[in-house]
Formats: C-alpha cells, structure tokens, sequence
C-alpha cells in the first residue's frame, strides 16, 4: 500500500469549481476505449501537460485541481528499454499498456513517465476501480497563465 497521494490536473473555461475530465479518446497511455482520468504527481508537471496539449491560445480562466487519492496500492508499467513510449504518433503497443491496465482493475492509480520532463511522473486514475468513489477534491485554485508560457 502507497499512502495516500495527491494529484494535479489543469483545466480551462466555466467548468464546476472541483472536476477534472475524463479523457476518452486516444492519447499516449491509452486508447480511448475506457475512461480514464490523467493527472500529475505535481502542480507544475499538470501546467507543463496542458499547456503542451493544447491546441489554441490558453483563456484566461484556468483552474488548478487537487485530487486527494485514498491510500492504495501503484502500478508502475514496465517500459523496458527498448519500447519507444515517448513516439507520436501515439503507439499501438504503448496504449495497450494502459487498456490492459484499466481492464484488469486491479489498482485505483498507475504511475506514469512523463514524456515531457525527466525524472517527472503522470497518473492514471480509474474511474470504473472501486476506490474511485473515496477521490476527493480540494479546493480549485483559479489562476492566469503567465504570458512568457503562451
């Protein structure tokens, strides 16, 4: 058992104070035939990611969330040296990884590499594993991009 972690998703525009969405369309750990939850290990991590994802210029109503995970047990995916995770388009293989995952249910939360920061790490939640229903959220934390990163 892990003690219990915190997460850190970035989200934009008029959504409730205390969501994060669920991604259900491919991305690089998953295929986007299950929901799943994506967030960082950190604040900044979380920023980093929505800021590389996104597709326009940022609003200017962004919101930082905190998820309160219960204590639970962590999956690590086992990369090997030779799967190249990090590829765009997003592999096959690699998203096998995260399906795989999600449809045993075994653990509430998987640990992640991030692709965009060494020694950084992502978490996928699962919605559909029984612990779902004890994530908290803390307060979100309203805040402006800073115009050196848009």
């Amino acid at each position: 058992m892990s003690p219990a972690l915190t997460a850190f998703s970035v989200t934009a525009g008029p959504a409730p104070n205390q969501t994060v969405a669920l991604t259900v369309r491919p991305a690089r750990w998953t295929s986007g035939a299950r929901p799943v939850l994506y967030a960082s290990e950190h604040a900044a991590a979380a920023l980093l990611e929505y800021r590389a994802h996104l597709q326009s210029s940022p609003t200017e109503d962004l919101k930082l969330v905190q998820l309160l995970l219960p204590e639970c047990e962590v999956d690590e995916f086992e990369l090997g040296e030779h799967l190249p995770w990090r590829e765009r388009p997003y592999r096959e293989d690699v998203q096998t990884l995260g399906d795989t995952w999600l449809a045993r249910s075994h653990t509430l939360v998987a640990r992640v590499p991030s692709s965009l920061i060494p020694h950084e790490y992502n978490l996928l939640i699962n919605p559909e594993h029984p612990l779902f229903a004890q994530v908290q959220y803390a307060p979100s934390l309203p805040f402006r991009l800073d115009q050196r990163l848009g």
